[in-house]
């Protein structure tokens, strides 16, 4: 070996050297800014169950008042000159707080969510209506008497429930849902009437305390909901949901007292409901 290629030995090994190290600092720049591995996408599968509170509204009964049929109560009346107030009618508005338990499985297949859930709440909606009338029978005899009379209405849903299928759609931790089943109810109604007399100028045993009045009924009512709702999860297995639901409770049994009558009609509710849900996955 020449001493002209013994120097050039030592430049090559270190130029080698340091191709090498530039090499492997390249690959492990290059991993470090490999892209990271995808996040876990959130599933909706599994059972869940949770608390909720919420706000009810709706229609109830509607009671019909003719005040000319107290007249017929009274022995000796002359129907072409007594006089009444006319008819009319009260109707029943239902207001009030509900809260309860629900519980439910989901699947989820891509973005499609498909459950069932099953909830009971106890409740405080109702509504009380009253009105006022005056009717005076005239007798045959030609003496009279005036009498007012008070006719009241209520109606209460104590507890409720509802057996619903949902089918939503999901982005990760959102879901958006339809959903619609069976809905129950415990229903109560009652009427009342009260007369006071004014005068005394034909005294009849008895009246007007014959004329009051009182009937009542209660019993679980069946009927259907529907309705849809948003669910948030906002931590693992934990998710809060916003919920409406229409109820049609079937009919409350028809009522009756003298000159009132409560035919039955279909009592509908509108919830409106907040809830959280603590789900237990596989």
């Amino acid at each position: 070996m020449t001493r002209r290629a013994s120097g050039l030995l030592p430049a090559l090994l270190a130029l080698g050297l340091g191709a090498f190290c530039a090499t492997d600092a390249t690959a492990a720049d290059m991993a470090l800014k490999a892209p990271p591995a995808p996040l876990p996408v959130f599933s909706w599968t599994g059972f869940y169950a949770g608390v909720h509170a919420g706000y009810g509204t709706g229609d109830g009964n509607s009671a019909s008042v003719d005040p000319s049929a107290l007249l017929a109560l009274f022995p000796g009346v002359n129907n072409l000159t007594s006089t009444a107030s006319a008819p009319f009618t009260l109707g029943v508005g239902q207001s009030g707080w509900l809260g309860g338990l629900q519980a439910g499985y989901n699947w989820q297949t891509g973005h499609v969510v498909a459950g069932v859930e099953a909830d009971v709440s106890v409740a405080g909606i109702g509504g009380r209506a009253s009105g006022s009338y005056a009717f005076r029978p005239v007798f045959l005899v030609g003496d009279f008497d005036n009498y007012t009379g008070t006719v009241t209405v209520t109606q209460d849903i104590d507890y409720l429930g509802t057996l619903r299928g949902r089918l939503g759609y999901a982005s990760n931790n959102w879901l958006l849902y339809a959903t619609g089943g069976l809905a129950w109810a415990h229903v109560k109604a009652s009427l009342d009437s009260a007369h006071v007399r004014l005068t005394n100028n034909f005294p009849i045993p008895g009246l007007p305390a014959a004329l009051d009045g009182h009937a009542s009924a209660s019993g679980f009512n069946v009927g259907y909901a529907v309705g849809g709702g948003g669910e948030w999860s906002f931590a693992p297995r934990w998710s809060l949901k916003a919920e409406y639901l229409y109820l049609n409770l079937g009919r409350q049994l028809s009522l009756s007292i003298p000159a009132t009558s409560m035919p039955a009609s279909d009592i509908e509710l509108h919830t409106f409901r907040v809830g959280l849900n603590r789900q237990f996955t596989p």
